[in-house]
């Protein structure tokens, strides 16, 4: 009977420490950076790598304003912000067509499993979390799902052409800025 109870105080200490350590994921080291910012440092570098510097101007504009907004708001909201952006991301990129670019394909494998890594580990998170979103938060996220409506629809107006994938390259990589400081602002 004894052991029975020590099993069971044993796995109710196991569940219950995963939801009181919080997000270890995000969670940094003094003068060491957190797992999520590694794999963000390796998904702008890995992003950088895939292409080249773009000669024209991108017809796509940048979501500014909602950045600004997710400035204010609180660090579980930003996180649930930071969550949704890389899974836009993820989807846009899931595509995989990508044969008109010259990109090197392991690269644009390392990106996606890096990239992969951010959203499962960011998601796990956020379900232990379990956060209650304003109608701003909500606003936002509907505004940058719209934005990257748009940038599906853009490459779909573009065939998929190299030129196409560098402007939402280019994109994406603002994008992948902007969440890594956001992310340091907390």
């Amino acid at each position: 009977m004894g052991s029975i109870s020590l099993w069971m105080c044993l796995v109710l200490t196991i569940c219950t420490w995963h939801k009181t350590i919080g997000c270890t994921w995000m969670r940094t080291l003094p003068r060491s950076p957190s797992m999520f910012q590694v794999f963000s440092n390796n998904t702008i570098t890995m992003l950088q790598k895939m292409g080249h510097e773009v000669s024209r101007e991108t017809q796509i504009t940048f979501p500014d304003k909602q950045y600004r907004q997710v400035g204010n708001f609180k660090a579980d909201e930003q996180l649930v912000f930071i969550s949704q952006t890389l899974n836009a991301i993820k989807k846009l990129y899931s595509s995989g067509k990508y044969e008109s670019t010259a990109w090197d394909q392991k690269g644009v494998d390392r990106f996606m499993n890096d990239l992969h890594r951010q959203t499962s580990e960011l998601d796990q998170c956020l379900k232990a979390m379990k956060t209650r979103l304003s109608k701003s938060v909500k606003r936002v996220n509907k505004k940058m799902s719209l934005h990257f409506k748009f940038l599906n629809n853009y490459l779909k107006r573009e065939k998929h052409s190299a030129s196409g994938w560098e402007d939402i390259r280019t994109v994406v990589l603002a994008h992948l800025r902007r969440l890594d400081t956001t992310l340091s602002s907390q």
